[in-house]
This record gives structure tokens, sequence and C-alpha cells, in this order.
């Protein structure tokens, strides 16, 4: 499971933060997508406390981020069982 915010510049500057994974027949789909007013920790422990609740299977899962605004603090949410691996873009 891949997760990562963007910027919406619309009406409202506000952020989009999804959850993405990989289903069996190797094709990506949405697991969850939230909008939020700013990426931080609170938002961030939020958006991965109610993808726990509906997806109570990603404990198991691996997730993949670039440790942004707050998301490394609130991944403590998903669980220790949850392997983590962490990308840097430059």
């Amino acid at each position: 499971m891949a997760v990562d915010g963007t910027f919406l510049k619309a009406q409202f500057v506000q952020i989009l933060l999804l959850a993405v994974g990989i289903d069996a027949n190797s094709n990506i789909r949405s697991l969850a997508w939230g909008i939020v007013e700013s990426e931080n920790e609170f938002w961030w422990r939020y958006f991965l406390q109610h993808l726990k609740q509906a997806i109570p299977e990603s404990e198991c899962m691996t997730l993949i981020s670039d440790r942004n605004k707050g998301l490394l603090a609130a991944d403590a949410v998903m669980g220790n069982g949850l392997r983590r691996h962490f990308v840097v873009f430059t």
C-alpha cells in the first residue's frame, strides 16, 4: 500500500490524502482518499485510523511513503507488524 498527499488548487486550496494498492491482477486500485485542510500528523493520524477500520488487513501490508509532513509520526496507528519502506524523492 502506498500513501501520499498532494495539493488541490481549485477554489479551496486543500490537500488530497491517498492510499493505493495493487490487486491480484496487478492493477492499481484506490483504497481510500480524503480531503483535509493541511498535511500534518493530526490529519495523517485521522486518515490512517479510518483506513485501518475500513481495511483491517492493512496491518499486514507493506506501507510505502515518503515520510513527509507528519506521516512518519502518524503511521504508528497502523500497528507494529506493518513493514515500512520509505522512498526519498530528490
